[in-house]
Order: C-alpha cells, then structure tokens, then sequence
C-alpha cells in the first residue's frame, strides 16, 4: 500500500455561515406544541418532591460471603432488619443467621 492508499477521507462542508442560529420565541413553542396534541408537564409541589428523611445507615464491612439472597419483603420488615443490625452493629447478612439460628432453636 502506498501512503496515498493510506490517507484519510476529509470532509468538505462548503462555505458554512458562522452565524448563530436565530433565538427561539418559547411562547412560539409552546403554542407550537400545544396545537399538535402535546400537554405541558405540570410540577410537582416543593412538599412533593421532598423525599422522606430516612436515617442514613452506616457502612457495612466485608465479610468474605459470596452467596446472594435476595427476597421481596413488608417495608416493616426490612426496618426491623435494619434496626436490630444497627442496634448490634452487626453486617445484615449476620442479622439473618442469627434469626435462622433462633429458628433452629426454637424448633428443637
């Protein structure tokens, strides 16, 4: 291969105007969007969009476990789960061994 072979293809896009682009009426748009079927998005309450403060939960340290439990659970549950981890400063993996071992107990 020669080195004319190897050049690159180059772009050609005319003698472009730098000028910018015009500005745009907003109420122009809107009106625009409005007449082709569009509703504007109404906004939501400052009281609406505050999400619930929740405690912020401390870290948890690795462990060296490597199986994944996953699980849908009641919002009072995975509290309760948390709060007795917290309470312990235990990992949550930790939180349900200790549950399972308290079955395994009380099943005896």
């Amino acid at each position: 291969m020669s080195s004319e072979d190897k050049k690159r293809a180059t772009l050609d896009f005319g003698n472009l105007n730098d000028t910018p682009a015009p500005p745009v009426d907003s109420d122009a748009v809107k009106a625009a969007t409005r007449a082709a079927g569009f509703r504007e998005t109404p906004r939501a309450s400052a009281s609406e969009t505050a999400a619930p403060i929740r405690a912020t939960r401390r870290t948890r340290r690795k462990t060296g476990r490597t199986e994944q439990f996953a699980t849908r659970l009641r919002a009072e549950t995975i509290e309760a789960i948390y709060n007795y981890a917290d309470q312990h400063e235990i990992t949550l993996a930790e939180t349900i061994e200790r549950a399972v071992a308290a079955l395994r107990n009380d099943a005896k």
